[in-house]
């Protein structure tokens, strides 16, 4: 009797069918030694409780357990075998009512993404660097700076007196490494030293390396420090605070570095301009010049800023939540944006166009993301997954990596190498390899440090 007045009511007020389940989210590809992660969002309206069907695609199906609220589900499936397989789902709400089956989605089965892992004594923060040959430098917190074959083979190991947080910079065949034991490194490829220099300080981001041979590195103590090819000190330039991120080199051969103001320095340690906020703010985040001369940096005021040539301000924009801003950005195709920010957004700005969030991680982003030929963006926020994300804005996979919590503030970028390879490295103590989708994105700054050698000079894309 209750029932058939709740049915009789429902028909008055045109409730009937229930709305088809509102999206679903899933990688777009999955192997079968991972099980896939379903998210259906909820229909738009439903009479709770609510059950879905869920049809995998590969002659399997099920319904789910009565759910009592309108929040997102998800679901895990295993695969057998290889394919495209398409996920249906529907809704059935508290008087049975079944809706039509959902858009569906397809996700494709192949081999794992993982290429192989390399392990390290300790835990790793630096970026992984490639060679011309293909070989993978990675220094380590022990201590030991890494060489690996392109099949992940031990090729020799270099110790310093301090852990090695900076990523190594190659130039020329000849291997930089800053360490925390105060030195710089310079090696050849074959693990031998040439030089080393005491610097009296701690050096947690990489140098730059500018066509001639000469490097450029920020320290803790606030310095921008000029080395030449033989390992002489220079020059020494000092700003008003620490440096946390590496200098850059314009096509012009000037040195940008950041620190309580972004710097624009010559290649004679004179001084061009200083820009700074009325607030004071930190800029944490490296600053990326153009082929104009424009400057691009983040700002712990969490806006994005545009600096001229002139070292006035362009444009700044807020990102979302206005949250701090620590990764260097990325250029894609078409001169596009890709950044970072604490508030676990990965982030996009078209020329001209606002800043958008395309993924939201389960942490923060401290390292930026790779951008490929394909316009896949790797990522490595501080949840310990890594992420391929398409150019549509879908997950195409993801991976986790490391496990512990992790001590430093800095965390290793992905590595794209010319072969489509991509690299990181985990503060669980281990170099990734995993299969990309091509090479480096033929942009201006596609990758953490411009290139796979991290020499954080920009060059002209090739036509």
């Amino acid at each position: 009797m209750i029932l058939d007045i709740a049915i009789c009511v429902a028909v008055m007020f045109g409730i009937g069918q229930p709305s088809s389940p509102d999206s679903l989210v899933a990688p777009m590809r999955i192997d079968t030694l991972t099980d896939l992660e379903l998210t259906i969002f909820p229909p738009e309206r439903t009479t709770l409780p609510i059950t879905y069907q869920i049809s995998w695609g590969d002659g399997t199906s099920l319904w789910t357990k009565a759910l009592h609220s309108n929040t997102d589900y998800t679901r895990y499936h295993r695969y057998h075998r290889f394919g495209d397989f398409s996920i249906r789902v529907r809704a059935q709400d508290s008087l049975e009512h079944l809706s039509a089956w959902g858009k569906p989605i397809t996700v494709t089965v192949t081999h794992p993404v993982l290429k192989w892992v390399f392990r390290t004594s300790d835990p790793i923060v630096a970026s992984p660097s490639i060679d011309k040959n293909g070989n993978i430098y990675i220094g380590d917190e022990s201590g030991k700076l890494y060489c690996v074959n392109p099949q992940g083979q031990f090729r020799w190991s270099f110790q310093t007196q301090g852990p090695v947080y900076a990523s190594a910079v190659i130039h020329k065949g000849l291997v930089y490494v800053a360490s925390m034991d105060s030195n710089l490194y310079c090696l050849d490829t074959k693990g031998k030293m040439r030089w080393k220099l005491y610097l009296e300080d701690e050096f947690y981001t990489p140098p730059a390396i500018d066509a001639k041979g000469n490097i450029y590195i920020g320290s803790n103590a606030g310095k921008l420090l000029a080395i030449t090819p033989k390992g002489k000190l220079r020059w020494a330039y000092k700003t008003g605070d620490e440096i946390s991120s590496s200098p850059s080199i314009g096509l012009n051969g000037l040195i940008y570095t950041t620190s309580d103001s972004v710097y624009c320095i010559d290649s004679r340690g004179r001084r061009h301009w200083a820009f700074g906020t009325d607030e004071c703010d930190y800029f944490f985040a490296a600053a990326i010049p153009d082929p104009e001369g424009n400057v691009y940096t983040g700002n712990d005021d969490g806006f994005l800023y545009c600096i001229r040539p002139d070292g006035r301000l362009r444009w700044r924009a807020p990102v979302p939540d206005e949250d701090e801003i620590k990764t260097e950005v990325t250029i894609g195709p078409n001169d596009t944006l890709f950044l970072g920010t604490e508030g676990y957004y990965l982030c996009r700005k078209p020329p001209n166009g606002l800043i958008r969030t395309i993924y939201e991680a389960d942490d923060v982003l401290i390292a930026p993301p790779a951008l490929s030929t394909n316009g896949t963006a790797y990522f490595f926020p501080d949840d310990g997954l890594v992420y391929a994300l398409s150019s549509q804005g879908r997950l195409v996979w993801k991976y986790e990596i490391a496990v512990e919590e992790k001590d430093l503030c800095y965390t290793s970028a992905p590595t794209i190498g010319p072969d489509s390879t991509v690299y990181v490295g985990s503060w669980d103590g281990g170099l990734y390899a995993f299969e990309g989708d091509g090479p480096p994105a033929n942009s201006l700054w596609p990758q953490y440090r411009h290139d796979a050698q991290h020499t954080g000079r920009l060059t002209r894309p090739e036509k």
